[in-house]
């Protein structure tokens, strides 16, 4: 990697590489054995850097790439960070029901009705994302199901709002669907 990475980089045809070697070579006769071994292994590598359009081997190590970064010009998306909300969302889910249904309010009702839909939206997505690919369903499908899963989820939202602002909010929704449970068990 590094090896093609330095057969890659511009320096390495620069002028200012060629005349370096040079001045290396010019002052081979006063250094010692080593240095005057150095020197001579170097200086085909310097001849091929020069003539590198007409060396296929070089050319070919040049249209080598490894990473995603060096095939696209633009900067590759960073989703690390997205994945660390992601966990933080989900994480924030477990002591915020039981807080929610204890202390039920619209603060608590909207923050909860957000981090509901965000975690079924990244979840969706996933599985839009990861199971109805353009190589498998075309090119028209996939973006029907995205565009699907963000119809889904602004109407969740939509739908969460509206029983918060003009009904008796999300956790007094949730105890009544409990009581009505448990008033048929017994």
């Amino acid at each position: 990697m590094a090896f093609s990475m330095f057969f890659r980089a511009p320096a390495c045809t620069s002028r200012v590489f060629s005349q370096q070697i040079m001045r290396l070579a010019t002052q081979q006769a006063t250094k010692p054995i080593e240095t005057q071994r150095m020197l001579s292994s170097i200086m085909p590598l310097q001849t091929s850097f020069l003539k590198s359009d007409t060396t296929p081997i070089l050319n070919a190590v040049r249209s080598f790439r490894t990473s995603p970064a060096l095939l696209h010009e633009e900067k590759a998306h960073d989703h690390s960070k997205l994945w660390v909300i992601e966990k933080l969302t989900s994480a924030a889910l477990v002591p915020l029901i039981p807080i929610c249904l204890m202390i039920p309010n619209k603060i608590f009702d909207s923050v909860l009705a957000i981090l509901i839909t965000a975690h079924s939206f990244w979840g969706l997505e996933a599985i839009a994302v990861d199971y109805v690919r353009a190589s498998i369903f075309g090119p028209i499908i996939p973006k029907i199901a995205i565009a699907f899963v963000y119809l889904i989820s602004i109407a969740t939202l939509g739908g969460l709002f509206y029983l918060i602002a003009n009904d008796v909010g999300l956790s007094n929704a949730i105890r009544q669907l409990w009581g009505v449970k448990s008033k048929q068990n017994a």
